[in-house]
């Protein structure tokens, strides 16, 4: 049985259309029915699939969603509502910033499947970037990873055009001293994908292919 249906992604483009609280209360049944409700079933079992084989991901299914609510304080879009929600399953937090993640997207867009070292603080990031250059083998360990080649192909993640003098010694080896995130990210643009009875598997599998960066960023952060 699938986690969700084609009332789930009525509501959505419903959502899209309308995007306003008026709009909501009238729909908010329909929302906890079709959305909240199989939003939160499959967050229980994907916790659960990960933390089976990498225990440090135990969480709580509800620590590990978003509130559909935006938060419009400093943005020029006040529509207040998300249309994609996500789950992110770290190292006791939905966002340990210490410690590698597993996230998943999903909208009328489709799905996004990603993870990695997203926001390390400044000592962690220049300590992984050390690592990486000390280790030069192991970025082409990961992408040449049959299953991480096969579903994100490279080591993505946001970048310094300039690194302190030290840093761009070391980066002339390994370019990924100049990351500032070390992730993985793939998107598969079909919103008929919310309706897959394995929608689960099919998250997990990419998880798993994705697993062998984030063990590699776990080496990197221990030092």
């Amino acid at each position: 049985m699938s986690y969700f249906s084609k009332k789930s992604l009525t509501f959505l483009r419903g959502l899209h259309r309308n995007n306003s609280k008026a709009w909501f209360d009238e729909h908010r049944s329909e929302y906890q029915e079709h959305w909240r409700e199989p939003y939160l079933a499959l967050a229980e079992d994907l916790c659960e699939a990960i933390s089976l084989g990498e225990p440090e991901y135990e969480l709580d299914p509800k620590r590990a969603i978003y509130r559909i609510n935006r938060d419009i304080r400093f943005s020029n879009d006040k529509t207040p509502y998300k249309t994609n929600l996500g789950i992110t399953i770290g190292r006791r937090e939905k966002h340990d910033p210490s410690w590698p993640a597993y996230t998943v997207r999903l909208g009328l867009d489709g799905i996004a499947i990603g993870g990695g070292l997203y926001m390390p603080e400044a000592e962690l990031r220049d300590r992984v970037r050390r690592w990486f250059a000390a280790n030069p083998t192991q970025s082409a360990a990961v992408t040449n990873d049959p299953a991480f080649a096969q579903h994100f192909k490279e080591i993505r993640g946001e970048r310094n055009k300039r690194l302190p003098r030290d840093l761009a010694v070391l980066a002339a080896d390994e370019p990924l001293v100049f990351n500032k995130q070390w992730i993985f990210w793939a998107e598969w643009p079909d919103m008929k994908l919310l309706l897959d009875p394995d929608l689960d598997r099919f998250i997990v599998e990419r998880w798993h292919a994705g697993r062998a960066l984030n063990d590699v960023l776990k080496r990197a952060v221990a030092g």
